[in-house]
Formats: structure tokens, C-alpha cells, sequence
């Protein structure tokens, strides 16, 4: 990456990756990096695009959430009240047990 220099930086979910270097990957060969995100992608993205963007929508509707946080509960698909708090403890941010239970109901909508 020599001579390149980051433009912006944004938090984007796993089935976003995908598709982006989906579409990377149909118009040429990816570097290294990206091929092994890319695999890393195919393996771990949880939930269609069309099922994330309205995950994504659900959870910006409920107050107190920040876009970090939406990010990794896509990616993560907490099943309980528990593991939602893990991934909070992880990004320090403070919310309050209901809206978090707000966050598992949405969440078990779209689980597999």
C-alpha cells in the first residue's frame, strides 16, 4: 500500500463485504488481502442483503444505537440478552437492558 492513503473509513456489515468484492472478484483477480476477506465473507455472513438492509433499518429505528454497534449485532446475529451485552461491553457504549431486548427480537426475526 505503498502511497495510498486511507480517503474515509466506514463500519460496514459482512454481507456488504461480500458483495462488494463480489463484484471485484467478476472484474478481475483480488489481491491477497481481499481474496482472504472475501472467503472470510462467503463463511461468515449470516443473513441475504435483502434480509441485512431491513435488519439494518429496524435497528436504526431504535433509539440509542450507534452504527459500530448495529454493525457487529448483523454480523454476530446475538440469540440472547447475554451475548448482545458481549457485544456491547466490547464497544463500551451504554444501553439499558430493554433496549437491548428491543435488539434480540429484531435479531430473531431474521435468524436462519
Amino acid at each position: 500500500m505503498i502511497g495510498k492513503k486511507q480517503v474515509s473509513a466506514k463500519d460496514v456489515p459482512l454481507y456488504e463485504v461480500k458483495e462488494i468484492l463480489s463484484g471485484r472478484n467478476k472484474e478481475g483477480d483480488l489481491t491477497y488481502e481481499q481474496q482472504q476477506a472475501f472467503e472470510y465473507s462467503k463463511k461468515f455472513a449470516k443473513v441475504t442483503p435483502a434480509k441485512g438492509e431491513k435488519m439494518n433499518s429496524e435497528l436504526q429505528a431504535i433509539n440509542g444505537l450507534d452504527d459500530d454497534f448495529i454493525t457487529k449485532v448483523i454480523d454476530i446475529m446475538p440469540p440472547d440478552l447475554n451475548t448482545a451485552k458481549l457485544i456491547l461491553y466490547k464497544g463500551g457504549a451504554q444501553v439499558s437492558d430493554e433496549t437491548l431486548k428491543q435488539v434480540v427480537e429484531v435479531v430473531s426475526k431474521y435468524a436462519k
